[in-house]
């Protein structure tokens, strides 16, 4: 629940940006709420370097767990993510893009959008950089429960809900609509099945070749996995991270970002969301994975993206148990 509590701030301004399309005060208080957000990482980043020196100088002040994390790259991603952060404020830097990306760029919901996407990519690596290395991971009680998946999952519902204006800007059937939230033929249905299928075996043939390549790492993410996931292996354990991963995900990612920031873009910010596995193959199959799951978006709805992230999410648990 205090991870779930720890989103709801960063709610505010994706709500406020809501109002801001009609209404000017709305508009002044995102950019408000930005600025401030991002004020807040270059303060974070100084507490970050402020820690370090400590680190270097009187080591003795700090107990074990802060002495093993870099907290010079905690500073330094903290204050990239910041400045960055503030470029897409810009309205030059927003009709830039504009040649690039489907988003408008006097939009206050699609300048938000932009900036929460470096917030997304530099708040998972200052995320990893105080974690450490995988190793860190296997050692760190962090094993998931069903519960914590499910509440995992609730922000990224919120997100994409509340990112597309639901109740503001949308009545709730045109943000099915906007979602891409229709129902799948018996046709897309059967595609579906197929490609679930070819992702296990492709899943498998990663496994296969990774295992001869660089059966090190293989290990260090297999018992990683094994960690975070050790809780969640059953059918009911199978059946909550399907779902729970397979629609927060897909609502946000390809529902939400995609038709906005475009695919490439949303599938970086998807492998991202991932990086518990490391700058290993793992994140390679996701990044490509994320990129499938995109065309067939495009191709279908995200309603079939969801159909086969929760059934390959599931099936993938279940035959971890065979």
């Amino acid at each position: 629940m205090e991870d779930l509590l720890l989103f709801l701030p960063l709610l505010v301004p994706v709500m406020v940006a809501q109002f801001g399309e009609r209404h000017r005060w709305a508009r002044y208080s995102t950019y408000g709420l930005l600025i401030t957000f991002n004020l807040g990482l270059l303060g974070f980043a100084a507490l970050a370097l402020l820690n370090q020196m400590v680190v270097v100088l009187v080591p003795e002040q700090l107990d074990p767990d802060a002495l093993a994390v870099n907290w010079l790259a905690v500073a330094g991603i903290s204050l990239l993510t910041a400045i960055l952060a503030f470029v897409p404020l810009f309205p030059q830097v927003r009709r830039g893009l504009a040649r690039w990306l489907p988003i408008d760029p006097g939009s206050v919901v699609h300048t938000t959008a932009l900036a929460f996407a470096v917030y997304q990519i530099g708040m998972s690596l200052a995320q990893m950089a105080l974690i450490g290395s995988l190793e860190t991971l296997t050692d760190a009680e962090l094993a998931l429960t069903a519960w914590d998946v499910l509440l995992t999952g609730v922000p990224l519902a919120l997100f994409a809900l509340i990112g597309v204006g639901i109740f503001v800007r949308r009545d709730p059937r045109s943000t099915l609509d906007r979602l891409g939230l229709h129902r799948p033929t018996g046709k897309q249905l059967l595609i579906a099945a197929g490609v679930t299928a070819l992702l296990l075996a492709f899943d498998f043939g990663v496994n296969l070749v990774w295992q001869e390549v660089d059966p090190l790492s293989y290990d260090l993410v297999d018992r990683v996995t094994q960690h975070l996931f050790g809780n969640l292996i059953s059918i009911s354990g199978a059946l909550i991270l399907g779902l729970s991963a397979g629609i927060s995900e897909e609502l946000l990612f390809r529902g939400a970002v995609q038709p906005r920031l475009g695919l490439p873009l949303a599938t970086v910010l998807f492998a991202v969301g991932h990086l518990q596995y490391g700058l290993t193959l793992a994140m390679l199959e996701i990044l490509i994975i994320g990129l499938i799951l995109g065309l067939i978006r495009n191709w279908a709805s995200t309603t079939i993206c969801i159909v086969i992230h929760a059934t390959y999410n599931a099936a993938g648990v279940i035959m971890g148990m065979l």
